[in-house]
């Protein structure tokens, strides 16, 4: 008798392979913005004072990438495929906690589209601490819901130290921390037990604190940390993080860029009409198929993830460049699966629709992965252009000089924050022909000044927003004294 459970399950799971191949395939071998190459060059040589990596450190995402360099010879690819392994594991969390909502042919549908995600698939393809830190929030969302139904130790320890080892590649995931307090409260509720719970905030502590101790160890003396640590925490907020701080832009102009550039147009639809069309498709065979959940139901049912959602998404919006999809695409997840485990229900034809839905991703993504690996990123094509002038030059740029440095270019470059810091060095190379960026410009422009009458335009270079929103073009302008 025909089956049809068994097909679209054996269906779903080619699909697993051939998406876990093309991501695989498509790893991106090279680094193309200013954090990429701090975690590239931190294989060779760990120094957070020489910013390799820059500061927390990213101890356990450098170490795994430092395990696969001792196979593959090239450090952006070692990373790139650390990556690919973190969170080619992580679909079984994935799995597992969506089989708490629906049955197990439709959570392996949930999770083929999760991991079929046209910008999840970029961002782990990238030598980013993005993707393991991804892939590990998962397998710690799934040792959270076990230890909160479970009275067990084992159950109580796994998620403290699986958040220590997500502490311990990226440390903006701290908000996800909250989901400690849950744990701790639930435990109590269960055993009533002072001594317990102190033993476990203990143990939370300590597990932290083998990281850090190691990043101390590195640094040479627990005084330099903590400067470092301070000099880094006040950058952040003051200068360069993006932060609502920094920027000072207003506040529903933020709340706009966050959720529905962020999550909703970059993070779920990788800017693709079709797969707007495909998510709206479904949604609304959903609500014909599928009895309406009331909200109340909805909010008992996963006020766990929901307030962890919420929790990170308060931290992204005050906390973080917003500038930077990156930074929010765990709350494109979470919003993904709880969509998906909403209307994966006993309907076959959902179920199938879903299949379709992971079959576009991987239409759409298949190219946008090739590109990332094949073609050469705006701050390449710049370097190139430069490096082919016969003439003394001299690039003024903003960040751009940090991959230059590492492609170790033959031109001239400088980096320069201040307008006058600019002039008073312009004033040393008054023989050489000098170029500015696009960004450098935009820099001085913050700070009030409007260098337009001395720009002459030379040459535009761009590459997809997708890897890259802050040095996606690139303008290479000439310096005329006037």
């Amino acid at each position: 008798m025909f089956n049809k459970n068994k097909l679209l399950s054996a269906t779903v799971i080619i699909l697993f392979f051939y998406t876990f191949f093309i991501r695989f395939m498509y790893s991106v071998s090279f680094p193309s913005t200013w954090d990429q190459v701090d975690f590239v060059l931190a294989l060779d040589r760990y120094d957070l004072l020489a910013m390799q990596p820059h500061f927390p450190g990213y101890p356990i995402f450098i170490f795994g990438g430092m395990l696969v360099y001792l196979f593959i010879e090239n450090p952006s690819l070692s990373l790139s495929v650390f990556n690919g392994i973190i969170t080619v594991s992580a679909a079984v969390p994935m799995y597992l906690l969506a089989r708490k909502y629906v049955n197990s042919v439709s959570a392996l549908t949930v999770t083929l589209v999760l991991q079929s995600s046209v910008y999840f698939m970029i961002l782990v393809s990238q030598p980013m601490s993005e993707g393991s830190a991804i892939g590990v929030l998962w397998w710690f969302l799934w040792s959270l819901f076990i230890g909160l139904h479970n009275n067990k130790i084992r159950y109580q320890l796994l998620p403290l130290i699986l958040f220590s080892i997500l502490m311990g590649i990226r440390l903006s995931y701290l908000p996800f921390g909250f989901g400690l307090l849950f744990l701790w409260w639930f435990d109590y509720k269960r055993n009533r037990d002072s001594i317990r719970l102190a033993g476990f905030i203990f143990l939370a502590v300590l597990f932290q604190m083998i990281w850090v101790v190691a990043l101390i160890m590195t640094e040479g003396s627990l005084k330099g940390f903590i400067k470092l640590s301070m000099a880094f925490v006040s950058g952040h907020f003051t200068s360069w993080g993006g932060t609502v701080v920094d920027t000072h832009e207003p506040f529903f102009t933020r709340l706009y860029e966050l959720v529905i550039n962020n999550i909703i147009y970059v993070g779920m639809f990788a800017k693709s009409t079709i797969l707007l069309i495909g998510f709206v498709g479904i949604s609304i065979v959903a609500l014909l198929k599928n009895k309406k959940e009331e909200a109340g139901i909805f909010l008992k049912k996963h006020y766990v993830m929901l307030t962890l959602l919420l929790s990170y998404f308060l931290w992204n919006l005050f906390a973080q460049n917003v500038e930077k999809p990156r930074h929010s695409y765990p709350i494109t997840l979470m919003l993904l699966f709880l969509w998906l485990v909403s209307i994966a229900g006993k309907h076959t034809l959902l179920k199938w629709a879903c299949m379709g839905l992971a079959v576009m991703q991987l239409v759409i993504g298949f190219p946008i992965l090739k590109e990332q690996t094949k073609k050469n990123p705006a701050v390449y094509q710049t370097a190139n252009y430069l490096a082919q002038k016969d003439e003394e030059t001299v690039v003024y740029t903003w960040e751009e000089t940090r991959v230059f440095q590492y492609l170790d270019v033959p031109f001239e470059h400088k980096r320069f924050y201040t307008y006058d810091l600019f002039l008073q060095d312009k004033k040393y190379n008054e023989n050489k022909k000098i170029y500015v960026t696009n960004h450098l410009i935009e820099g001085f422009k913050e700070q009030g000044i409007d260098v337009s009458d001395h720009l002459e335009e030379v040459k535009t270079f761009k590459s997809n927003e997708l890897f890259d929103p802050v040095y996606d073009e690139i303008t290479l302008y000439q310096w005329e004294e006037k």
